[in-house]
């Protein structure tokens, strides 16, 4: 069934509010739903001074020269937005739930913004404020990870992944283990097994009887 212009204008101020809300710039919303700066300005800000102000991010030049913490939730990011597409999610559905994601697995304030997410994208697809790809996720192949990396760069093991040479500093970087603390996992109880733990209950019970 088709979608009304209403249907369609709902969701858009939705989507808005939430990107607002990320703390993305106009010009990303007005990108991400279509919605016009005017309209953008009055509806979710005081005025337009009180909107994310300063120079758009630049991710090809910024990703290049980004330290490796920054790199790694970078590809993080990445990794996940091409998930939730896999999954058949719009592009910026996508990329809102993905950026949720990944701000919600750090152990310190995300370093990447939305602004900047948004522009990882862009550069990673081709839409949106780019036409042309930039980058490419590659996959380690001594990690197994997915990285981040210019278009066309070879994955030359710890060489080009960030997730290698993150596990190798790690023991001797307190700030990677303070921004990558390890989960701790709770204690399983016999309960948590539901029926598994009944019938490992009737099991022993059996070897007992004999």
């Amino acid at each position: 069934m088709e979608t009304s212009y209403a249907e369609r204008h709902i969701k858009s101020l939705s989507l808005a509010k939430t990107c607002a809300e990320l703390g993305a710039r106009i010009k990303t919303i007005s990108y991400l739903t279509g919605l016009g700066h005017q309209d953008l300005v009055r509806l979710f800000f005081v005025d337009a001074h009180s909107a994310p102000r300063g120079r758009p991010p630049a991710s090809p030049e910024w990703y290049h020269q980004a330290n490796l913490i920054e790199k790694v939730e970078a590809s993080v990011f990445c990794a996940i937005f091409e998930r939730m597409s896999a999954l058949g999610v719009g592009p910026a559905d996508a990329l809102v739930g993905a950026y949720k994601t990944y701000r919600g697995q750090c152990a310190q304030p995300a370093r990447i913004s939305f602004d900047r997410a948004f522009d990882l994208v862009c550069h990673l697809k081709g839409m949106w404020a780019q036409r042309t790809v930039q980058f490419s996720l590659n996959v380690c192949p001594s990690c197994h990870s997915h990285f981040l990396a210019a278009l066309g760069e070879r994955a030359r093991c710890e060489h080009a992944c960030p997730f290698c040479k993150l596990v190798k500093r790690y023991s001797c970087d307190k700030r990677v283990q303070t921004s990558f603390a390890p989960c701790s996992t709770p204690p399983l109880l016999q309960s948590d097994f539901g029926l598994l733990a009944v019938f490992i209950a009737n099991g022993t019970a059996d070897a007992d009887a004999r």
